[in-house]
């Protein structure tokens, strides 16, 4: 709840801190080429940037100047990244390039946040999930799914799959522990990830029944997480 009194359409943040759940994030966020939107505390408004990897470290490349050359007003600010329904915040470790990049370094402390209308779990130690993708029938590919909403899904790949984004939907099996879910899927990116590959992937069509399931088992998972994590592991804003 706001200041204001109005529910905020945004999930309570959660501190992350495992450094490879932090990397796949980024890694999502900078693969999108429509790229984000950044909110600048400071000057009190949002302006797209992409978000980019360049050598050790993480930087915004505002897609118009936001500060001036080597100025230290945004340094230390923590600043807002949003795509789609799903936000980061981080702080600014400096400026450079007359303005045209904000440096993030390599955080190791990230808040991260969904809309209320896309929920999404992590599926990292659960058990009873499995995911196979058919881009043929004849050649399945087992995936190690590793997130799941209402909308889609995230998983990884053993190896690069022979679709990416814009061509047709793929076929999946995912094996839920109350039901399994047979549909397609349409891959919005697919990046390379260590000696994998990771997908992000949103469902093409769900009928109410399948709808009904996964909805059942996301918010299963949540109020699972909610016992396990009251710890300073999930923080509120």
């Amino acid at each position: 709840m706001s200041r204001s009194g109005k529910t905020s359409p945004w999930m309570r943040y959660e501190v992350l801190l495992d450094a490879q759940r932090i990397r796949q994030l980024l890694m999502q966020f900078a693969s999108d080429p429509a790229g984000v939107v950044v909110d600048y505390p400071l000057l009190a408004t949002s302006l797209p940037a992409q978000l980019i990897s360049e050598g050790d470290e993480w930087v915004l490349r505002p897609l118009q100047p936001a500060f001036s050359s080597g100025s230290g007003s945004a340094c230390g600010n923590l600043l807002t990244l949003t795509q789609g329904g799903q936000q980061l915040q981080m702080v600014c470790q400096g400026v450079g390039r007359d303005g045209q990049l904000l440096h993030l370094g390599l955080p190791d402390c990230v808040r991260y946040a969904q809309l209320r209308g896309e929920s999404r779990v992590s599926l990292e130690q659960v058990t009873g999930v499995c995911l196979t993708l058919h881009p043929e029938p004849s050649m399945p590919i087992i995936a190690e799914p590793l997130d799941l909403s209402l909308g889609g899904l995230g998983a990884l790949l053993p190896l690069a799959a022979p679709w990416g984004p814009g061509e047709p939907p793929c076929p999946v099996i995912l094996q839920l522990p109350a039901g399994t879910v047979a549909t397609t899927v349409d891959v919005r990116f697919m990046t390379p990830d260590v000696s994998a590959w990771r997908m992000g992937a949103c469902f093409d069509q769900l009928d109410p029944e399948q709808r009904s399931l996964i909805r059942d088992f996301v918010m299963d998972r949540q109020r699972n997480l909610r016992r396990s994590l009251m710890t300073p592991q999930l923080l509120v804003n």
